[in-house]
């Protein structure tokens, strides 16, 4: 059969993300204006090539901004069942940097460099008959993209989706998660309006989730909302093995100033495996800081243990962390640690 040149196009392969450094280009198709401050970027690859990644991953922006390399983590609001885009939808956060700067400069062909898509914070993992889903603002970018995924696929999950906003203008998506709704018999969506109904509480919760203890809740929003939901719910006697949260869009935590010792002076070594790069930093401080005042290879996208971007392998020595929250058992095993949340406690090796 003759297979004309625009469908061999659509043959593209799976994206095959950068070896050395784990990114890639992508070329920035379509930006859509989801609300007042919201927009979501639509993003291919130079050759058109396929994503693959989990319903509910992120990825990490590699940026300059007024000539300063900044990086932020952004969880995709698309699905991998419509492979050839990836979507980011990004809210303006007041004073921040990064966001701000995307949504007033990023257009349509403007380039920008992508880590792959990673996070445990996906539906691909969780095997689930009955799902929650609980969003608040920007937050609603995973659950979409499972929601968008379930559709997709024609899944039989059975899905509720809540989603808090200031008003009723506030809701991302609102159109496609009402379509969504009127189109499939095991999703629905319900909103909680700031205007309107105040913020949600754990009567409201148990109002409309009846069935609460039987599903898989899946939370993503601002920390105070997220700390909210995560308290009412286990105050309900939820079995918190079946809750899942993430926190992404936000800026990033305050960065400390890197206290590598003055040469000739006492401290711990900080040897990087690739480069031959040694430095000298003080016991407890953080080995993100360290690392980045070397210039190595590594991404703090959150500096706070959510995002797990700044993971590293420790080759030898020994460091404490307090958080391993995107870590799986084997990456642990392994002896990789969150460099934002771990703390030098002896010469290390680190293998970049």
């Amino acid at each position: 059969m003759h297979q004309d040149a625009s469908h061999k196009e659509w043959e593209s392969a799976p994206l095959q993300w950068a070896a050395v450094d784990g990114t890639t280009n992508l070329i920035c198709q379509k930006v859509i204006q989801e609300t007042h401050d919201v927009k979501t970027f639509v993003f291919q690859t130079p050759k058109l090539s396929r994503f693959n990644y989990k319903a509910g991953q992120f990825v990490t922006l590699q940026l300059e901004i007024k000539g300063e390399p900044v990086s932020r983590t952004y969880t995709i609001s698309s699905t991998p069942s419509r492979p050839y885009t990836l979507e980011l939808t990004i809210k303006k956060v007041d004073g921040g940097k990064v966001s701000g700067w995307l949504l007033d400069n990023l257009k349509e062909g403007h380039r920008v460099v992508a880590t792959a898509p990673a996070g445990i914070f996906n539906l691909a993992d969780v095997d689930a008959d009955k799902v929650l889903f609980l969003s608040a603002g920007c937050g609603i970018t995973p659950m979409m993209s499972m929601s968008r995924w379930l559709q997709d696929t024609c899944s039989t999950v059975d899905a509720r989706f809540i989603h808090s906003a200031r008003s009723e203008q506030d809701i991302i998506f609102h159109n496609e998660l009402e379509l969504m709704a009127k189109k499939s018999s095991f999703f629905s969506a319900d909103y909680v309006l700031e205007d309107k109904d105040g913020f949600l509480t754990q009567e409201k919760l148990q109002q409309l989730v009846p069935d609460l203890h039987s599903r898989t809740i899946f939370v993503c929003g601002p920390a105070p909302y997220m700390e909210a939901v995560k308290v009412m719910v286990a105050e309900s006697g939820f079995n918190m093995d079946n809750y899942h949260e993430e926190s992404f869009g936000g800026e990033m935590m305050p960065k400390k100033e890197a206290s590598l010792v003055k040469e000739g002076e006492a401290g711990l070594s900080v040897s990087l495996q690739k480069s031959g790069k040694v430095g000298v930093v003080n016991p407890g401080d953080l080995l993100i800081d360290a690392l980045e005042a070397q210039k190595a290879p590594v991404v703090a996208a959150c500096r706070a243990g959510v995002c797990g971007a700044c993971k590293v392998q420790i080759i030898d020595g020994e460091v404490e962390s307090s958080s391993q929250m995107t870590l799986t058992p084997e990456e642990i095993e392994q002896g990789y640690v969150l460099s934002c949340c771990s703390t030098v406690k002896s010469d290390v090796a680190v293998a970049v």
